[in-house]
């Protein structure tokens, strides 16, 4: 006996199927959207002061007790207006926190409106550390992109490639009294999109697959006023722009050697985690991301660097944290295990990401020496 199928049926079944593609669609392309936005979009690297300041005293701060204001180290607490440096915890309850602090710039007071910064210094090298330093124009493909350099005696220099955000230079100051005691010339770059730089023609940041060329140039410079070579240190999302430009340059021969702090290695696997996070369907993400690959240029697979760690041969220093966020350790040490004898690895247990000169400033700082020393040589 045949049955017969109402000729509704495949009708309704083909309406709905279109339905559902079409929401999938609609949802895929918001989803593109959001990560556009959160990602490729330059912009500071925090907004807002969620930390209400209980008491500064005599050297003391007491500050709600939260993730960020109870962790061990060197950080910046940071007003609109002023800028202080907090260390040693002196006493913690299930509310508060009180540690040493020193004013770096103006005062903080009783209910001010504060937040932890990660950077631990203000300013400038001058402000920051009483350093000379010169602040020139990178001339790059698209326009004129600044930098702060501080000269020194060796022929080597360092340049540093800070992680997200858009007012990122003053991540250097951490380091840069430690490079320049060793004689090192040093360079803060910014690239495109940056305070003051020239933004890109799509006023995106694509981590790399155009800024390395602003890398290249900072290279370029860094010869023609006569350096002999360079090291790069990568910072975060930094590392990944290191990585195009280590792929890409035709400058490579002037590089000694590459410093990857907290890199971020695979962005696609950043997204997909930042996804899941948000509990975002996984066919709804997958599409976002093709989406977002179609529509902005990100060739996600240029830069998943576990992929291609055999294009990799410059001596490497991996500086991972134990509770990184952004790249979990796994895929910090699958990245090492395909670069094999080239680098050297170390980990900071509680270290999170890009925060590892707060966590251990004495052993980061030994590390760094230690490895400029064995790709440059000492005096």
């Amino acid at each position: 006996m045949t049955v017969r199928v109402p000729p509704w049926i495949p009708k309704v079944l083909l309406g709905v199927g279109g339905v559902v593609v079409f929401v999938w669609v609609l949802l895929g392309w918001l989803h593109a959207n959001t990560i556009r936005a959160e990602f490729l979009i330059p912009r500071p690297l925090q907004d807002g002061y969620s930390l209400n300041v209980v008491s500064n005293e005599a050297g003391r701060v007491i500050l709600p007790r939260t993730p960020q204001s109870d962790r061990e180290g060197i950080w910046g607490l940071e007003t609109a207006t002023s800028y202080g440096q907090v260390s040693t915890i002196v006493r913690i309850t299930q509310d508060s926190v009180e540690r040493g602090i020193l004013m770096l710039e103006g005062s903080i007071s009783q209910g001010d409106a504060a937040r932890m910064d990660v950077d631990a210094y203000t300013g400038d090298p001058l402000v920051a550390h009483g350093l000379g330093f010169d602040n020139f124009a990178i001339p790059a493909d698209i326009g004129p992109h600044p930098y702060w350099f501080i000269d020194g005696r060796r022929p080597t220099w360092v340049i540093l490639v800070h992680g997200r955000g858009i007012d990122r230079r003053s991540e250097a100051l951490r380091i840069i009294p430690s490079l320049v005691e060793q004689g090192f010339p040093v360079v803060s770059m910014t690239y495109r999109g940056d305070v003051d730089a020239t933004p890109s023609e799509s006023g995106m940041r694509l981590w790399g697959l155009d800024e390395w060329r602003d890398l290249e140039a900072a290279v370029t410079v860094a010869q023609r006023k006569g350096a002999r070579d360079v090291v790069i240190i990568g910072s975060g999302y930094g590392a990944s722009i290191v990585s195009m430009f280590l792929h890409e340059s035709n400058a490579i021969d002037a590089v000694r050697g590459v410093v990857y702090d907290s890199p971020v290695l695979d962005l696609e696997g950043v997204v997909e985690r930042w996804s899941d996070d948000r509990r975002v369907p996984t066919p709804v993400a997958w599409l976002g991301r093709g989406l977002t690959r179609i529509r902005f240029g990100m060739d996600w697979s240029l830069l998943d660097q576990l992929e291609r760690t055999e294009e990799f041969d410059v001596p490497m220093l991996l500086l991972i944290g134990g509770e990184d966020p952004v790249t979990p350790v796994a895929e910090s040490l699958e990245f090492a295990d395909g670069l094999g004898e080239i680098v050297r690895v170390e980990r900071f247990e509680q270290g999170g990401h890009a925060d590892l000169w707060n966590i251990d400033n004495e052993r980061y700082e030994r590390v760094l020496s230690e490895f400029l020393v064995d790709v440059v040589g000492s005096e």
